[in-house]
C-alpha cells in the first residue's frame, strides 16, 4: 500500500513541475510590488500608495525607483488590524 502511494505522489509532483512554466515556483516571495500586494490582501495599488504618503500602510522599502513590501510585513499589518479606509 505504501509503495502505490508513494508512486501516486512522485507522479503528481511530476505533473505539478511540468504545468510549472520554467523557471517559476508557486511560492511567495519575500519582496511584494504593490499590485501583489493589492492581490494579496484585496486593497487598490491607489490605496496602497495613498497609505505610504500618511505613513499608515505596511511598511515598505524602495529598491532604486520600484517600492517593495516584505510579504511578513503585509501580513504582519494585516493582522494588526489597524486598517483605515
Amino acid at each position: 500500500m505504501t509503495e502505490h502511494i508513494d508512486d501516486l505522489a512522485a507522479a503528481v509532483a511530476a505533473r505539478v513541475i511540468e504545468a510549472l512554466p520554467r523557471g517559476r515556483l508557486p511560492i511567495t516571495p519575500e519582496y511584494l510590488s504593490a499590485d501583489q500586494v493589492a492581490q494579496m490582501t484585496g486593497f487598490s495599488p491607489k490605496w496602497l500608495e495613498a497609505r505610504r504618503a500618511d505613513r499608515t500602510g505596511p511598511p515598505y522599502i524602495k529598491i532604486g525607483h520600484k517600492v517593495r513590501y516584505r510579504t511578513a510585513d503585509v501580513r504582519a499589518f494585516m493582522e494588526a488590524g489597524e486598517v483605515s479606509e
